[in-house]
This record gives C-alpha cells, sequence and structure tokens, in this order.
C-alpha cells in the first residue's frame, strides 16, 4: 500500500528521520512507539500528506483512502457530533450520484471502448459503495457514537458547547465511519474512558484496514498491533512483533551485539599483535599486507546506543497524618442542564467515602460519572452539598487534568520549578530538575515552548518539591511516554504515603493500588476486585444492544439465547475471571520474590542494627509465609484455567 524510500526531514540543524525505508502493507497492524519529542507524530502526519519533508518518496495508490486523527485538530465548532459523523459518507453520496451519471452515459455510448472504460469504471464504484456501506446511515452513525460515549441528546449538541476530549471523540467516529483503507491514529484513547476504550479496542481488532496506531498504552498496543515502528534519535527500528515483545527481543538485541563487537574487537586486536609482529620482515611483508587489507575491508560492529534517559522519581517520606486522611459525608453535587434549564444534571447523592492513611485508591468509572468533579471537590475548586473534610496534619499535592496548562506560559522552566518549591527544597531545585530531565539550557525554556510531555513531567517535578503526605493525581500518564509512565508507576508504588489516582490505563493502574472506587449511579462504590477484573465484569454487564437504536430495538423481535450459547458464554467469562486471576497472582508472586531477595541481600550483608536486624528477619518470615500461600493461589488458579481452557 505505501513504501517508503529515503525518507529525511531535518528541524533546523536536528535529523528527524534520517533516510527511513519501510512498507507499510494492506494487512499491517504497526506500534509507532518512541520518546516524547522522538518524531512518531511527525511521522504519522507525514504519512499523511500533511507534512513535507527533505527527501525521499512516498509512494502510494492514487485510491487510496487514509484515515488520520492527530492529537490536536481544529474543529467546526458550528456542527453537532451527529451532523460530524455523518460526514464520513460524503464519498458514498458522491459515488451514488456518479453511478447514476455513468448508467444514464452507457445508455448512449458510442464504442465499445468507451463502453468499456465505463463499464470498469462502474463496477469499480460499486465495489467501494459495497465497502463503505450505501445505505443505514442513520443506525451506523448511532452505533458508532453510542460506542464510544455520546448518550442521549449529546448527540446533537453544538462542539462548542463539548469539551476538547468529546469533539475528539465526533472526529474519531467519522473516521472509522468512513471505512478507510488505513487508519493513523495519534492517542486515540487519549480522551476515552475504560469502556469507551475498551470498545474501541473490540472494534479495531476485527476493523477491515491497515492500522499504524501511536500509543502510550501498553495493553492497547500489544493487543492491537502485530508490528513495532521505533522512531529513535533520528533513525528507524522495524520489528515485526507487538511492544511488549519488542522491548525484550531489542534487549537480546544489544546483549547479541555487544557480545558480537567484544569478540571482533578481540580478533582486531589480535590480528593487529600478528600485523605488528610480521611486516618488519620481508618474507612475512605480503601476509602482513593481506591482514591489513582485511582489517581495512572488515564491516565494524556498532552497538547500538540505547536511549537510557529517564525520569528519576522518587517521592520523598511523607509528613505525618492522622489516621483518616479525608472524609466524604453525605455529599450531593448536581449541574444544570444547559439543554433545559428546569432540568438538572446528577453526579452524586448521598456520597460516602473514607480514606486511610497510607492507602493507595484508584478512582475509575465512565466518562460524566464525576471523577475529576469529586477530586475538585476534595481540593474545594468545586461547591457541593454534604461535607468532605480532611483529617490531621493532611498536605494534599493535587496534579489536575489540566495541570501543564495552569502554568504560566510565560516563566521559564527554572522559574516554574522556584515558585513551587518550599523554601527549604529551594537548592535542590536545579537537581530535581535534572532528575526529570530538564539539563543544561532546557531550564530556560519557556513553558509555552514545552511539548506536552515535557509539561507533564514539569508539573510532577513541581509537586516533589514540597513535603506532601496526600496526593490526588487526575489522568496524571497523559503525556508521558511509555518510559516515564514506568517510572512514575514505580515511584508511586513506593510511596509511604497517601494517593487518589484518577486514570483510564488499564496498564498503569494494575498492580498499583489497593483499593478501587468506582463511580457508577451516583454513588461511590467499593470494588475488591483488580482492575482487570473489573474491565471484565462492566463489559460482560454491558448492554449487548450497544449502538442499536431505540426504535430498531423496538421493532425487533427478542432473539433468546440457546442454552448452548448461554453455557459457551458463561464459560467464555469464567476463563477470562481465571486468566485475569492466574496474572494477577503472577504479579503478586514477582514482587513478594523480588522483595524478599533484596531484603536477604540487606541482611546477608551485614552491618545493620540489632533492631532493623530483628525486623529485616521478621519481615522474611512473613514474606515466606505470604510467597507460600500465593504460590498456592496459583497452583490452584492455574489447575482451574486450565480446565477451563479444555472445556472453552
Amino acid at each position: 500500500m505505501i513504501t517508503v524510500q529515503g525518507l529525511t526531514l531535518h528541524f533546523g540543524q536536528r535529523p528527524m528521520f534520517d533516510d527511513f525505508n519501510f512498507f507499510i502493507g494492506s494487512d499491517d497492524r504497526i506500534g509507532l512507539v518512541g520518546r516524547n519529542g522522538a518524531g512518531k507524530s511527525t511521522l504519522l502526519k507525514t504519512l499523511a500528506g500533511l507534512q513535507p519533508f527533505d527527501k525521499g518518496t512516498i509512494g502510494k495508490p492514487k485510491e487510496l483512502k487514509v484515515g488520520y486523527l492527530p492529537q490536536e485538530m481544529a474543529h467546526n465548532l458550528e456542527l453537532t457530533p451527529w451532523q460530524v459523523a455523518e460526514k464520513a459518507f460524503e464519498e458514498a453520496l458522491h459515488l451514488q450520484a456518479r453511478l447514476a451519471t455513468i448508467e444514464k452515459a452507457l445508455e448512449t455510448v458510442a464504442s465499445d471502448e468507451e463502453a468499456i472504460e465505463l463499464a470498469t469504471e462502474l463496477a469499480t464504484a460499486h465495489e467501494r459503495l459495497n465497502a463503505i456501506g450505501a445505505g443505514d446511515h442513520d443506525m451506523q452513525v448511532e452505533k458508532m457514537l453510542k460506542g464510544i460515549g455520546f448518550v442521549g441528546d449529546d448527540m446533537h449538541r453544538l462542539m462548542s458547547e463539548l469539551s476538547g476530549g468529546w469533539r475528539m471523540r465526533a472526529e474519531l467516529a467519522r473516521i472509522l465511519l468512513m471505512r478507510p483503507d488505513l487508519l493513523l491514529l495519534d492517542e486515540p484513547t487519549n480522551h476515552l474512558d475504560l469502556p469507551a476504550i475498551q470498545w474501541l479496542e473490540d472494534l479495531l481488532k476485527t476493523y477491515p484496514a491497515a492500522l499504524v496506531l501511536i500509543s502510550h498504552d501498553k495493553t492497547f498496543l500489544d493487543r492491537l498491533t502485530l508490528r513495532t515502528l521505533e522512531v529513535s534519535g533520528g533513525k528507524l527500528i522495524d520489528r515485526k512483533v507487538p511492544w511488549s515483545q519488542y522491548v525484550e527481543l531489542r534487549k537480546v538485541e544489544r546483549e547479541q551485539q555487544a557480545a558480537a563487537a567484544k569478540d571482533q574487537q578481540r580478533y582486531i586486536k589480535e590480528t593487529e599483535a600478528l600485523i605488528n609482529k610480521f611486516r618488519a620482515k620481508a618474507s612475512k611483508a605480503a601476509f602482513a599486507q593481506s591482514l591489513i587489507t582485511k582489517l581495512e575491508k572488515l564491516d565494524r560492529i556498532e552497538v547500538e546506543d540505547e536511549d537510557l534517559r529517564k525520569m528519576l522519581v522518587k517521592f520523598p517520606p511523607a509528613p505525618q497524618s492522622g489516621k483518616i486522611v479525608a472524609e466524604v459525608k453525605n455529599v450531593s453535587k448536581a449541574y444544570p442542564d444547559k439543554n433545559d434549564p428546569t432540568k438538572v444534571k446528577r453526579i452524586f447523592r448521598n456520597a460516602e467515602l473514607t480514606i486511610a492513611k497510607g492507602e493507595h485508591l484508584a478512582l475509575v468509572g465512565a466518562n460524566g460519572t464525576g471523577k475529576s468533579t469529586l477530586v475538585r471537590m476534595i481540593m474545594a475548586e468545586e461547591p457541593f452539598d454534604g461535607e468532605i473534610k480532611l483529617g490531621h496534619n493532611v498536605i494534599v499535592g493535587y496534579y489536575a487534568q489540566d495541570m501543564p496548562e495552569r502554568m504560566n506560559p510565560q516563566g521559564t522552566v527554572m522559574e516554574t520549578a522556584e515558585y513551587a518549591a518550599s523554601e527549604e527544597n529551594r537548592i535542590r531545585v536545579r537537581a530535581m530538575l535534572g532528575a526529570f530531565m530538564f539539563s543544561g539550557d532546557d531550564v530556560d525554556k519557556k513553558v509555552k515552548v514545552l511539548s506536552g510531555g515535557e509539561r507533564a513531567r514539569l508539573a510532577l517535578c513541581c509537586m516533589l518539591l514540597k513535603p506532601l503526605n496526600f496526593l490526588i493525581l487526575d489522568e496524571p500518564t497523559h503525556h508521558l511516554d511509555i518510559q516515564s509512565k514506568d517510572v512514575l508507576k514505580e515511584a508511586l508504588k513506593a510511596y509511604d504515603g497517601t494517593f487518589l489516582l484518577v486514570s483510564h490505563d488499564r496498564d498503569f493502574l494494575t498492580g498499583l493500588t489497593t483499593r478501587i472506587l468506582e463511580l457508577d449511579e451516583h454513588r461511590i462504590r467499593d470494588q475488591h476486585l483488580d482492575i482487570l477484573e473489573l474491565i471484565e465484569k462492566r463489559k460482560a454487564l454491558q448492554t449487548a444492544d450497544i449502538g442499536k437504536s431505540s426504535t430498531v430495538q423496538a421493532k425487533a423481535p427478542k432473539v433468546e439465547k440457546t442454552s448452548e450459547q448461554r453455557d459457551r458464554r458463561d464459560r467464555e467469562k469464567e476463563r477470562r475471571k481465571a486468566q485475569n486471576a492466574v496474572e494477577r497472582l503472577e504479579k503478586q508472586l514477582a514482587d513478594l520474590e523480588k522483595e524478599e531477595k533484596q531484603l536477604q541481600a540487606e541482611v546477608m550483608k551485614g552491618g545493620m542494627p540489632a533492631e532493623a536486624l530483628q525486623k529485616g528477619y521478621e519481615r522474611l518470615g512473613e514474606l515466606a509465609q505470604r510467597i507460600a500461600k500465593v504460590m498456592e493461589e496459583w497452583e490452584n488458579a492455574s489447575t482451574e484455567l486450565q480446565g477451563l481452557m479444555e472445556e472453552v
């Protein structure tokens, strides 16, 4: 479909693309990855034909239809989401008009040659019309908008009334309805909640188009892609494996390169020794010259540099707080309905929540259920009915969704950090900025020129420059690359304070929190499940008729599931539940064994105070018991899963 040869692009003196060569086939499912600022979005824009380049060629068929969703775009604010989605069928309307013209022309055709040409065009138009769907546009629009999260009258509100995230959803619906040959999606999950991400993932799995996907969601990449392209330092690395396998493969490749380079260096050293030994002897001069020629022709092995730059996040010890960090008592919240002032949109009704010291909580739920509203209420940025109070000596650090945009665009990186720092931490500002990958002249950059990822890193850095014991983080990973997200996750896992985290990132949440709170039906529900189990539970409870119009539902006769279908569905549900349990227990086991190994090393090293040594041995005993228990649970879960796999 698309052949890229010698693609080169420089931004000033910086090589963005240096002689890129690759091919995108009609069945390719590609994950495009790389650090923030590496050039992923620029490459996608170039493939879409919207970014000029210095040299090279991009060859593609004239009739190739490309659907491109950028991270940011201009919207027609006078349209509704329904009207935006409907624009996907402009091609169908054009084709139908062209078919009528061709059929009329065939009636008065003058020559066989002209008839063959018109008949060929007619067949091509019919084929394309069948591919994109000639009718039932209203049903397709409603199904797509519902799947992506729009409900009821929201489909017909003006885009000017919607947030940026909902506008992007409408554009995504339009692109998916276009049925393009190639989908270019730049962070499509950024503005989606968990149900919508799951819906999009299921849709894209069987979507009849080639796919090039930029995403920092590792689970999304692994489930949708079979090939990985990494942009790094102006170079392109291409491997036919999804992300997680790619990481392991690159690790092995670098190890093999290093070993081969070491062997080659030994060979070069030994050969040079022979040359020096024989070059002075007339009888051996020809032999020495042949060795010199060999070395000159030798293809030197270069070990690819790994980009080892990463954030160094370590939250400082949390100041002591009371046992109760926050309490939400009998809280209600409603907004006036924009379309009907006589009505209200209910968010909470008599909500209750207690957060204890040291808890690591995740706040999840569909968009519109009130996650960001709740954290703003805790921060006293939003009025409400009821009572919300913080505990004794609770010091809150708040990362809002729009935190990167809240910073003064005219301030420099250094000024922003110094303003956020406590008095005693002022001397640590430059060191902290370095830990967040702001070094040298970077600290003098104005905030307005920073990328989204750089602003997110700066905002997180500012949080660490003051003592905190209760972190409230609303979508902190939105602009972070995969490596930075991993670093932040490990820092949060090690944090000894309390945090409340809003996120739709499944991989980020897995194994991170001790408690999941789901906002549903105007309440805060404690879910004693892992995030993946909760997603499967919600997926099973979702209406099977998502996307069908109410009129069609009313007319269509109810089709009862057969006993065999119900049994198959139940077995599959049990299998997924068992699979999640096995994966969760494997993760717990790995964490426990890692802690045990580290603690054993500390105890065996010696030099620990007697009291610390005693506590170390006590903890080792606890870990041994816990590992044995988790191992037993894992064996039982694995046996159950094996049985279910055989049944399914």
